[in-house]
């Protein structure tokens, strides 16, 4: 038994995807309404929105499907593997609000005037909104590659992008990776301290000010500037550092190529 479960496959893994069979909804029995796969998975995302990953379980699950735990069961094995499909799930919301021609499209071929670092960066945003939408799925994403259907199509089109427009291999690997990892980074920053940002900026900058200038000469020139960027405005600010980087990193590639 314990050889076993030391032979199954982690949920969300990529072994564990590879044996996922397709979805096929089963019955419910007889007497009891059937629950779709679709629905569960939707009402799933309603609880771990409210109460967060953690606080989440397959008895609350039922309760709020009018079921009970052995409906659940039929289709899922585990809590983890719902939460799988959860995450999923948000990666599909973020590639239906994907506007038609605009992402990840290279420029010339339907997208006019459309530059890989506005596809990029728009991209980038949208990811954003949703994780600021669904907070209570960024430690599932810290945990977990997201590898489902929707995860995959993302990574397909976000590697795509920079394929097209002339990233090598290695570099699109690297900077779909690095945009990623700072949107959600930059999420759970914000996220575990949005509740006292807005309180503490002020104080903040009391606190800057009234510090020894010739002990921080630095924080005295810049610190009432510190509190005062907004959350977007300071996202905007780094991913364009970044997106300007990535640019610089193709262009140093392709001359270090003779391209």
């Amino acid at each position: 038994m314990t050889e076993d479960l030391k032979c199954q496959a982690v949920p969300g893994s990529p072994r564990w995807w590879m044996n996922r069979a397709p979805r096929v909804e089963k019955s419910a029995g007889r007497g009891r309404p059937s629950v779709s796969v679709e629905r569960i998975v939707a009402t799933a995302l309603e609880a771990v929105d409210e109460v967060g990953a953690q606080a989440f379980s397959m008895r609350m699950l039922a309760e709020r499907l009018g079921s009970g735990t052995a409906t659940l069961y039929r289709h899922f094995a585990s809590k983890d593997e719902i939460l799988i499909y959860v995450v999923d799930s948000v990666l599909g919301e973020l590639l239906a609000d994907q506007p038609e021609g605009v992402e990840l499209v290279p420029q010339g071929q339907g997208s006019e005037g459309y530059s890989w670092q506005k596809a990029c960066a728009s991209g980038a945003e949208r990811l954003y909104g949703v994780l600021r939408r669904h907070p209570g799925i960024l430690p599932l994403l810290v945990s977990q590659i997201p590898i489902g259907p929707n995860g995959l199509k993302r990574r397909e089109q976000g590697i795509a992008l920079f394929l097209a427009n002339g990233f090598p291999a290695e570099l699109a690997a690297r900077a779909y990776t690095s945009v990623a990892h700072y949107v959600l980074g930059f999420a759970i920053q914000q996220h575990s301290s949005a509740s006292s940002e807005a309180a503490e900026g002020e104080e903040l900058v009391e606190f800057f000010a009234a510090l020894d200038a010739s002990e921080y000469p630095a924080i005295a020139t810049a610190g009432r500037h510190l509190p005062g960027i907004s959350v977007e405005d300071e996202f905007r600010f780094g991913l364009k550092l970044i997106i300007d980087g990535l640019e610089l990193a193709a262009s140093a590639w392709r001359k270090a190529d003779g391209c």
